[in-house]
């Protein structure tokens, strides 16, 4: 690995490194989401959720689309994997680090509590882990 790619996945993952960032990518791996809808969900004015994607864009997380005068908010394909195995959400790829979304058997949000947006079956639980490089 060079340094200009350490700085990449440095800036990634500084990127999601704040609770808010946490939480939009959360609901973001569910469904793409316009701007007002995601502030909503996270429950941050869109004010601050706009900025937090702004971000969050800048580092190569997110992927937009104008849907007429909404833009339109997915994970990149370049960094997020949907589903998988039974219960995995989906996984993060940022650089030598992997993050796994699965599902609780709580069926709590990431903040612990009742998540009225979760599918059935329960919430979400990030599981992390660092690739070994050899």
């Amino acid at each position: 690995m060079n340094h200009q790619k350490a700085r990449k996945i440095a800036d990634m993952l500084a990127a999601v490194g704040e609770p808010t960032r946490m939480l939009i990518l959360h609901r973001l791996a569910e469904k793409p989401y316009h701007v007002g809808l995601l502030a909503e969900a996270v429950g941050v004015p869109m004010v601050n959720i706009s900025h937090h994607l702004g971000v969050m864009r800048q580092a190569g997380l997110l992927e937009d689309d104008k849907e007429g005068r909404r833009v339109i908010y997915s994970l990149s394909k370049d960094i997020y994997t949907p589903g998988g195995e039974p219960g995995v959400i989906g996984t993060f790829r940022i650089g030598s680090f992997v993050m796994t979304l699965v599902r609780s058997s709580g069926g709590a949000g990431m903040d612990g509590t009742a998540d009225p947006a979760s599918k059935p079956g329960g919430g979400t639980k990030a599981k992390g882990s660092r690739k070994k490089s050899g």
